[in-house]
């Protein structure tokens, strides 16, 4: 239910390619990001915060930019950015429902940042969580940084 009501909610922001530069400002600016040399991100898909000036602006600064379907070593990452349909400020997500962000974030090396990012009206209190959900380091949407 939940999922739903929030892909709606995001699908309905008329705003989101603004909305979505917003979150990039922010997420550019934290230590992680300036000084990682590799940065998973995804593709994005309608309703989630566009990704193509983030992946032009990590190219031009010299980040190695892998792509989920691209399948990277969960090894090689500095920073992951995850996209989801609800997060809490404490780091909880709420993604797909696949569970793949889940089964990837298990293999990471302990320094890699990992960074959710959403609009501000995806941003609840609370949310159900399973044993199996891994808690992300920051959240970032495009009221600012939450705090974690």
């Amino acid at each position: 239910m939940l999922r739903s009501e929030m892909r709606a909610m995001r699908r309905s922001l008329i705003d989101r390619a603004e909305r979505s530069e917003r979150i990039w400002s922010f997420v550019k600016r934290l230590d992680a990001v300036v000084g990682a040399r590799v940065v998973m991100v995804f593709s994005s898909v309608p309703g989630e915060p566009e990704t193509d000036s983030f992946i032009a602006w990590c190219e031009a600064n010299g980040k190695l930019v892998l792509l989920p379907e691209q399948n990277p070593q969960p090894d090689s990452v500095d920073v992951v950015i995850v996209p989801g349909t609800a997060f809490t400020a404490a780091g909880d997500r709420l993604g797909q429902g696949g569970g793949w962000y889940d089964r990837f974030l298990l293999g990471i090396r302990p320094d890699c940042v990992t960074i959710g990012v959403g609009f501000e009206p995806q941003l609840v209190d609370a949310l159900p969580t399973e044993a199996h959900d891994v808690r992300l380091d920051r959240i970032v949407t495009d009221a600012g940084p939450a705090s974690v």
